[in-house]
Protein backbone atom coordinates (compact mmCIF):
# COMPACT_ATOMS: atom_id res chain seq x y z
CA UNK A 1 0.00 0.00 0.00
CA UNK A 2 1.07 3.56 -0.75
CA UNK A 3 2.82 5.16 2.40
CA UNK A 4 0.57 8.08 2.49
CA UNK A 5 -2.16 5.18 4.07
CA UNK A 6 -2.64 4.90 7.97
CA UNK A 7 -4.54 2.01 9.23
CA UNK A 8 -5.99 1.19 12.95
CA UNK A 9 -4.35 -1.56 14.66
CA UNK A 10 -6.21 -4.96 15.01
CA UNK A 11 -8.71 -5.02 17.64
CA UNK A 12 -7.33 -6.29 21.10
CA UNK A 13 -8.66 -5.84 24.91
CA UNK A 14 -6.41 -2.76 25.48
CA UNK A 15 -7.70 -0.80 22.51
CA UNK A 16 -11.40 -1.54 22.92
CA UNK A 17 -11.21 -0.48 26.66
CA UNK A 18 -9.40 2.68 25.51
CA UNK A 19 -11.69 3.56 23.17
CA UNK A 20 -15.44 2.44 24.53
CA UNK A 21 -15.38 5.27 26.96
CA UNK A 22 -16.23 7.48 24.55
CA UNK A 23 -19.69 5.78 24.21
CA UNK A 24 -20.43 2.26 22.86
CA UNK A 25 -22.51 0.74 20.29
CA UNK A 26 -24.96 -1.88 21.73
CA UNK A 27 -26.06 -4.72 19.03
CA UNK A 28 -22.96 -6.32 18.75
CA UNK A 29 -19.06 -6.52 18.94
CA UNK A 30 -17.95 -5.76 16.00
CA UNK A 31 -19.99 -2.66 15.97
CA UNK A 32 -18.93 -1.46 19.43
CA UNK A 33 -15.38 -1.86 18.33
CA UNK A 34 -15.37 0.86 15.80
CA UNK A 35 -15.30 3.80 18.22
CA UNK A 36 -12.40 2.24 19.18
CA UNK A 37 -10.75 1.67 16.09
CA UNK A 38 -11.24 5.73 15.31
CA UNK A 39 -10.12 6.50 18.68
CA UNK A 40 -7.36 4.37 17.91
CA UNK A 41 -6.13 6.34 14.40
CA UNK A 42 -6.83 9.55 16.99
CA UNK A 43 -4.99 9.14 19.92
CA UNK A 44 -2.29 6.57 18.76
CA UNK A 45 -1.36 6.44 14.74
CA UNK A 46 -1.90 10.58 14.44
CA UNK A 47 0.92 10.47 16.74
CA UNK A 48 3.15 8.36 14.81
CA UNK A 49 2.74 9.93 11.68
CA UNK A 50 -0.05 13.37 10.90
CA UNK A 51 -3.27 12.24 9.51
CA UNK A 52 -5.59 14.34 6.93
CA UNK A 53 -8.50 13.09 6.72
CA UNK A 54 -9.92 9.72 8.52
CA UNK A 55 -12.00 7.30 6.30
CA UNK A 56 -14.86 5.85 7.00
CA UNK A 57 -17.18 4.76 3.75
CA UNK A 58 -20.64 3.92 4.82
CA UNK A 59 -20.68 0.80 2.37
CA UNK A 60 -24.48 -0.48 1.28
CA UNK A 61 -23.89 -3.41 -1.48
CA UNK A 62 -20.70 -5.59 -2.23
CA UNK A 63 -19.05 -6.99 -5.58
CA UNK A 64 -20.31 -10.62 -5.41
CA UNK A 65 -19.97 -14.35 -7.33
CA UNK A 66 -23.43 -15.29 -5.67
CA UNK A 67 -26.14 -15.27 -8.59
CA UNK A 68 -30.09 -15.35 -8.73
CA UNK A 69 -29.77 -13.50 -5.23
CA UNK A 70 -32.53 -10.75 -4.48
CA UNK A 71 -29.45 -8.26 -3.18
CA UNK A 72 -26.50 -8.28 -2.11
CA UNK A 73 -26.09 -5.82 0.62
CA UNK A 74 -24.35 -4.83 3.62
CA UNK A 75 -24.89 -5.57 7.56
CA UNK A 76 -26.94 -2.80 8.10
CA UNK A 77 -26.21 -2.33 11.79
CA UNK A 78 -22.38 -2.22 10.29
CA UNK A 79 -23.44 0.53 7.67
CA UNK A 80 -25.46 2.61 10.38
CA UNK A 81 -21.94 2.22 13.02
CA UNK A 82 -20.39 4.62 11.08
CA UNK A 83 -22.54 7.42 11.30
CA UNK A 84 -23.14 6.84 15.23
CA UNK A 85 -19.24 6.49 15.78
CA UNK A 86 -18.71 9.96 14.26
CA UNK A 87 -21.32 11.23 16.61
CA UNK A 88 -19.26 10.02 19.90
CA UNK A 89 -16.55 12.33 18.31
CA UNK A 90 -18.52 15.28 18.14
CA UNK A 91 -21.10 15.12 20.43
CA UNK A 92 -19.88 17.51 23.33
CA UNK A 93 -17.28 19.08 21.28
CA UNK A 94 -15.69 18.25 17.39
CA UNK A 95 -12.37 15.82 18.44
CA UNK A 96 -12.00 15.65 15.01
CA UNK A 97 -11.26 19.60 14.14
CA UNK A 98 -9.07 19.71 17.59
CA UNK A 99 -6.88 17.48 16.25
CA UNK A 100 -6.95 18.43 12.63
CA UNK A 101 -8.55 16.18 11.02
CA UNK A 102 -11.58 15.60 8.75
CA UNK A 103 -14.00 12.76 8.95
CA UNK A 104 -15.35 11.15 5.85
CA UNK A 105 -18.05 8.59 5.62
CA UNK A 106 -19.61 8.60 1.93
CA UNK A 107 -22.52 6.00 1.24
CA UNK A 108 -20.55 4.04 -1.53
CA UNK A 109 -22.41 1.18 -3.40
CA UNK A 110 -19.59 -1.23 -4.31
CA UNK A 111 -21.53 -3.42 -6.39
CA UNK A 112 -22.06 -1.04 -9.40
CA UNK A 113 -18.45 0.27 -10.74
CA UNK A 114 -19.94 3.31 -12.21
CA UNK A 115 -22.12 4.07 -9.08
CA UNK A 116 -18.83 3.40 -7.07
CA UNK A 117 -16.56 6.35 -9.04
CA UNK A 118 -19.73 9.32 -8.82
CA UNK A 119 -19.76 8.28 -5.63
CA UNK A 120 -16.39 9.16 -4.88
CA UNK A 121 -15.88 11.96 -7.10
CA UNK A 122 -18.01 13.98 -5.45
CA UNK A 123 -16.55 12.66 -2.02
CA UNK A 124 -12.94 13.24 -3.12
CA UNK A 125 -13.22 15.31 -6.08
CA UNK A 126 -12.97 18.82 -4.95
CA UNK A 127 -10.62 17.47 -1.95
CA UNK A 128 -8.00 16.04 -4.19
CA UNK A 129 -8.33 18.36 -7.26
CA UNK A 130 -9.31 15.29 -9.33
CA UNK A 131 -11.01 15.41 -12.82
CA UNK A 132 -13.86 13.23 -14.12
CA UNK A 133 -11.45 11.08 -15.95
CA UNK A 134 -9.00 10.49 -13.33
CA UNK A 135 -11.42 9.67 -10.62
CA UNK A 136 -12.86 6.94 -13.52
CA UNK A 137 -9.13 5.42 -13.93
CA UNK A 138 -8.47 5.51 -10.32
CA UNK A 139 -11.88 3.61 -9.57
CA UNK A 140 -10.97 1.31 -12.46
CA UNK A 141 -7.53 0.45 -11.12
CA UNK A 142 -9.05 -0.02 -7.94
CA UNK A 143 -11.38 -3.01 -8.88
CA UNK A 144 -8.19 -4.35 -11.49
CA UNK A 145 -6.45 -4.51 -7.70
CA UNK A 146 -9.28 -5.90 -5.60
CA UNK A 147 -10.20 -8.76 -8.07
CA UNK A 148 -6.86 -9.78 -8.65
CA UNK A 149 -6.01 -9.46 -5.00
CA UNK A 150 -9.24 -12.05 -4.47
CA UNK A 151 -8.32 -14.41 -7.82
CA UNK A 152 -4.77 -14.91 -5.82
CA UNK A 153 -6.45 -16.03 -3.02
CA UNK A 154 -8.34 -18.32 -4.44
CA UNK A 155 -5.66 -19.77 -6.44
CA UNK A 156 -3.97 -20.27 -3.22
CA UNK A 157 -6.99 -22.01 -1.69
CA UNK A 158 -7.52 -23.99 -4.83
CA UNK A 159 -3.41 -25.56 -4.03
CA UNK A 160 -3.93 -25.70 -0.84
CA UNK A 161 -7.12 -28.02 -1.47
CA UNK A 162 -5.32 -29.97 -3.87
CA UNK A 163 -2.45 -30.99 -0.89
CA UNK A 164 -5.14 -32.11 1.34
CA UNK A 165 -6.24 -34.30 -1.94
CA UNK A 166 -3.04 -35.45 -2.39
CA UNK A 167 -2.18 -36.28 1.33
CA UNK A 168 -5.68 -37.38 2.65
CA UNK A 169 -5.93 -34.28 5.16
CA UNK A 170 -8.24 -32.10 6.23
CA UNK A 171 -8.51 -28.85 6.10
CA UNK A 172 -10.98 -25.91 7.46
CA UNK A 173 -13.84 -23.82 5.73
CA UNK A 174 -14.66 -20.75 7.97
CA UNK A 175 -18.30 -19.52 7.75
CA UNK A 176 -18.05 -15.91 9.46
CA UNK A 177 -18.16 -12.36 8.03
CA UNK A 178 -15.46 -10.24 7.07
CA UNK A 179 -14.37 -8.64 10.21
CA UNK A 180 -13.96 -12.46 11.71
CA UNK A 181 -10.52 -12.03 9.73
CA UNK A 182 -9.85 -9.70 12.93
CA UNK A 183 -7.81 -11.65 15.61
CA UNK A 184 -9.32 -9.56 18.15
CA UNK A 185 -12.99 -10.54 16.95
CA UNK A 186 -12.09 -14.24 16.49
CA UNK A 187 -10.73 -14.24 20.01
CA UNK A 188 -7.34 -16.45 18.02
CA UNK A 189 -9.12 -18.90 17.34
CA UNK A 190 -8.32 -19.59 13.89
CA UNK A 191 -4.83 -19.16 14.89
CA UNK A 192 -4.98 -22.29 17.38
CA UNK A 193 -6.16 -24.52 14.92
CA UNK A 194 -3.64 -23.50 12.77
CA UNK A 195 -1.50 -24.43 15.21
CA UNK A 196 -2.61 -27.91 15.23
CA UNK A 197 -2.06 -28.42 11.54
CA UNK A 198 -4.98 -27.70 10.03
CA UNK A 199 -5.15 -25.03 7.25
CA UNK A 200 -7.98 -22.45 7.24
CA UNK A 201 -9.70 -21.78 4.15
CA UNK A 202 -11.75 -18.63 4.56
CA UNK A 203 -15.25 -18.52 2.98
CA UNK A 204 -14.52 -15.55 0.44
CA UNK A 205 -11.64 -17.13 -0.80
CA UNK A 206 -12.69 -20.22 -1.57
CA UNK A 207 -11.85 -21.49 -5.13
CA UNK A 208 -14.13 -20.90 -7.86
CA UNK A 209 -12.68 -21.92 -10.85
CA UNK A 210 -14.24 -23.92 -13.61
CA UNK A 211 -12.44 -27.30 -12.71
CA UNK A 212 -13.58 -27.43 -9.01
CA UNK A 213 -16.95 -26.14 -8.89
CA UNK A 214 -18.00 -28.45 -12.27
CA UNK A 215 -16.67 -31.27 -9.89
CA UNK A 216 -18.59 -30.29 -6.80
CA UNK A 217 -22.02 -28.91 -8.34
CA UNK A 218 -22.29 -30.02 -11.71
CA UNK A 219 -24.43 -33.16 -11.53
CA UNK A 220 -27.03 -30.84 -9.60
CA UNK A 221 -26.56 -28.13 -12.51
CA UNK A 222 -26.97 -31.34 -14.85
CA UNK A 223 -30.41 -32.40 -12.95
CA UNK A 224 -32.19 -28.94 -12.55
CA UNK A 225 -31.68 -28.77 -9.01
CA UNK A 226 -29.52 -25.62 -8.84
CA UNK A 227 -29.07 -23.09 -12.33
CA UNK A 228 -25.35 -22.50 -11.95
CA UNK A 229 -22.86 -23.53 -8.89
CA UNK A 230 -23.18 -19.80 -7.42
CA UNK A 231 -27.02 -20.04 -7.23
CA UNK A 232 -28.18 -20.99 -4.01
CA UNK A 233 -31.98 -20.86 -4.26
CA UNK A 234 -32.08 -24.52 -3.66
CA UNK A 235 -31.45 -23.86 -0.01
CA UNK A 236 -31.92 -20.20 1.06
CA UNK A 237 -34.71 -17.94 -0.39
CA UNK A 238 -34.17 -14.64 1.76
CA UNK A 239 -30.61 -13.68 -0.32
CA UNK A 240 -30.97 -9.97 0.26
CA UNK A 241 -27.81 -9.94 2.85
CA UNK A 242 -24.48 -10.14 0.85
CA UNK A 243 -22.27 -12.11 3.55
CA UNK A 244 -25.11 -14.77 4.87
CA UNK A 245 -25.60 -15.76 1.01
CA UNK A 246 -21.49 -16.52 1.04
CA UNK A 247 -21.95 -18.49 4.36
CA UNK A 248 -24.48 -20.55 3.19
CA UNK A 249 -22.60 -20.68 -0.65
CA UNK A 250 -19.80 -21.44 1.94
CA UNK A 251 -21.53 -24.26 4.01
CA UNK A 252 -22.61 -25.89 0.24
CA UNK A 253 -18.83 -26.30 -0.77
CA UNK A 254 -17.60 -27.75 2.85
CA UNK A 255 -20.75 -29.79 2.72
CA UNK A 256 -19.40 -31.54 -1.01
CA UNK A 257 -15.59 -32.00 -0.68
CA UNK A 258 -14.57 -34.71 1.12
CA UNK A 259 -10.97 -33.42 2.61
CA UNK A 260 -13.42 -29.95 4.20
CA UNK A 261 -15.02 -29.84 7.70
CA UNK A 262 -16.79 -26.07 8.27
CA UNK A 263 -16.17 -24.18 11.28
CA UNK A 264 -19.14 -20.99 11.56
CA UNK A 265 -18.03 -17.97 13.71
CA UNK A 266 -20.92 -16.06 14.80
CA UNK A 267 -20.78 -12.60 17.28
CA UNK A 268 -23.39 -12.01 19.98
CA UNK A 269 -26.47 -10.35 18.94
CA UNK A 270 -25.70 -11.28 15.46
CA UNK A 271 -29.01 -10.12 13.56
CA UNK A 272 -28.68 -11.99 10.55
CA UNK A 273 -26.45 -14.93 10.98
CA UNK A 274 -29.56 -16.06 13.58
CA UNK A 275 -31.96 -17.09 10.88
CA UNK A 276 -29.33 -19.44 9.04
CA UNK A 277 -27.95 -20.98 11.99
CA UNK A 278 -30.43 -24.07 11.20
CA UNK A 279 -29.82 -23.92 7.90
CA UNK A 280 -26.14 -23.96 7.74
CA UNK A 281 -26.07 -26.69 10.03
CA UNK A 282 -28.43 -28.61 7.89
CA UNK A 283 -26.74 -27.99 4.35
CA UNK A 284 -23.40 -29.10 6.23
CA UNK A 285 -24.53 -32.29 8.55
CA UNK A 286 -26.46 -33.29 5.55
CA UNK A 287 -23.66 -35.10 3.68
CA UNK A 288 -21.91 -36.29 6.48
CA UNK A 289 -19.28 -33.64 6.97
CA UNK A 290 -18.26 -32.60 10.63
CA UNK A 291 -19.58 -28.90 11.43
CA UNK A 292 -18.28 -26.97 13.83
CA UNK A 293 -19.42 -23.68 15.64
CA UNK A 294 -18.03 -20.67 17.93
CA UNK A 295 -21.50 -18.55 18.06
CA UNK A 296 -22.08 -15.59 20.49
CA UNK A 297 -18.28 -14.29 20.41
CA UNK A 298 -18.38 -10.87 22.36
CA UNK A 299 -15.80 -8.55 24.28
CA UNK A 300 -15.29 -11.36 26.38
CA UNK A 301 -12.29 -13.66 25.63
CA UNK A 302 -12.85 -16.90 27.58
CA UNK A 303 -9.24 -18.43 26.87
CA UNK A 304 -9.22 -21.72 28.71
CA UNK A 305 -12.93 -22.80 27.60
CA UNK A 306 -11.69 -22.00 23.63
CA UNK A 307 -8.45 -23.62 24.24
CA UNK A 308 -10.15 -26.67 25.59
CA UNK A 309 -12.79 -26.59 22.75
CA UNK A 310 -10.00 -26.40 20.07
CA UNK A 311 -8.51 -29.20 21.69
CA UNK A 312 -11.07 -31.39 21.81
CA UNK A 313 -12.66 -30.66 18.16
CA UNK A 314 -8.66 -31.15 17.07
CA UNK A 315 -9.07 -34.57 18.38
CA UNK A 316 -11.93 -35.09 16.74
CA UNK A 317 -10.59 -34.69 13.49
CA UNK A 318 -7.44 -36.24 14.24
CA UNK A 319 -10.03 -39.96 14.15
CA UNK A 320 -12.20 -38.66 11.59
CA UNK A 321 -8.95 -38.23 9.28
CA UNK A 322 -7.70 -41.74 10.08
CA UNK A 323 -11.24 -43.16 9.46
CA UNK A 324 -11.32 -41.18 6.37
CA UNK A 325 -7.94 -43.10 5.15
CA UNK A 326 -9.05 -46.22 5.90
CA UNK A 327 -12.28 -45.17 3.96
CA UNK A 328 -10.52 -44.13 0.91
CA UNK A 329 -8.32 -46.92 1.01
CA UNK A 330 -11.26 -49.48 1.14
CA UNK A 331 -12.82 -47.49 -2.34
CA UNK A 332 -9.27 -47.67 -3.52
CA UNK A 333 -9.36 -51.07 -3.40
CA UNK A 334 -13.07 -52.06 -4.58
CA UNK A 335 -12.49 -49.46 -7.54
CA UNK A 336 -8.71 -51.79 -8.19
CA UNK A 337 -10.92 -54.91 -8.09
CA UNK A 338 -13.42 -53.78 -10.53
CA UNK A 339 -10.68 -52.18 -12.94
CA UNK A 340 -8.81 -55.63 -12.77
CA UNK A 341 -11.99 -57.84 -13.34
CA UNK A 342 -13.35 -55.50 -16.06
CA UNK A 343 -9.79 -55.94 -17.88
CA UNK A 344 -10.81 -59.77 -17.43
CA UNK A 345 -14.15 -59.47 -19.33
CA UNK A 346 -12.68 -57.04 -21.78
CA UNK A 347 -9.72 -59.77 -22.86
CA UNK A 348 -12.19 -62.50 -22.96
CA UNK A 349 -14.72 -61.00 -25.05
CA UNK A 350 -11.81 -59.80 -27.27
CA UNK A 351 -11.08 -63.39 -27.54
CA UNK A 352 -14.12 -64.74 -28.16
CA UNK A 353 -14.22 -62.07 -31.20
CA UNK A 354 -11.30 -63.08 -32.61
CA UNK A 355 -12.00 -66.49 -32.14
CA UNK A 356 -15.59 -65.68 -34.07
CA UNK A 357 -14.21 -63.52 -36.89
CA UNK A 358 -11.09 -66.38 -37.50
CA UNK A 359 -14.23 -69.03 -38.20
CA UNK A 360 -16.17 -66.53 -40.44
CA UNK A 361 -12.93 -65.94 -42.57
CA UNK A 362 -12.05 -70.01 -42.64
CA UNK A 363 -15.85 -70.62 -43.71
CA UNK A 364 -15.84 -68.02 -46.65
CA UNK A 365 -12.45 -69.88 -48.07
CA UNK A 366 -13.77 -72.90 -47.66
CA UNK A 367 -17.01 -71.72 -49.37
CA UNK A 368 -14.69 -69.99 -52.51
CA UNK A 369 -12.41 -73.06 -52.89
CA UNK A 370 -15.19 -75.33 -53.37
CA UNK A 371 -14.16 -77.62 -50.65
CA UNK A 372 -14.95 -78.90 -47.28
CA UNK A 373 -15.75 -76.82 -44.10
CA UNK A 374 -14.44 -77.84 -41.00
CA UNK A 375 -14.81 -75.26 -37.97
CA UNK A 376 -12.10 -74.31 -35.16
CA UNK A 377 -14.55 -76.06 -33.03
CA UNK A 378 -14.80 -79.60 -34.58
CA UNK A 379 -10.97 -79.20 -34.98
CA UNK A 380 -9.87 -78.46 -31.41
CA UNK A 381 -12.52 -81.06 -30.28
CA UNK A 382 -10.89 -84.10 -32.85
CA UNK A 383 -7.69 -82.83 -31.85
CA UNK A 384 -9.00 -83.69 -27.92
CA UNK A 385 -10.85 -86.97 -29.33
CA UNK A 386 -6.91 -87.74 -30.96
CA UNK A 387 -5.06 -87.60 -27.70
CA UNK A 388 -7.58 -89.57 -25.77
CA UNK A 389 -7.86 -92.64 -27.87
CA UNK A 390 -3.89 -92.89 -27.45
Amino acid sequence: MPGNFVYSEFTSEEMYKAGAKRGSIDPCFPSKVVIPHIHNLLYHQHKKKKIDYVFSPIVDNMPSDIEFAQAHNVCPTITASIEAAKAAFTKEGDLFSEFGVEYISPFIQLLSEQMTAKQLFECFGEKLGLEDGENRAAVKEGYKAYFKFMNDLKSESKQVLELLEREDKIGIVVLARPYHNDPGINHEILEEFQKLGYPILFQDTLPTDEETLEKLFGDEIKAGVIRSAHDINDVWKNSYSENTSRKVWAAKFAARHPNLVALELSSFKCGHDAPIYTVVQEIVESSGTPYFSFKDIDENKPAGSIKIRVETIGYFLKRYREDMIVHNHKVLTIEEKLKEFEEKIRRSHDLSERLSHLDAVDETASIESGGSFVSLKDVKIREKDTVDVS
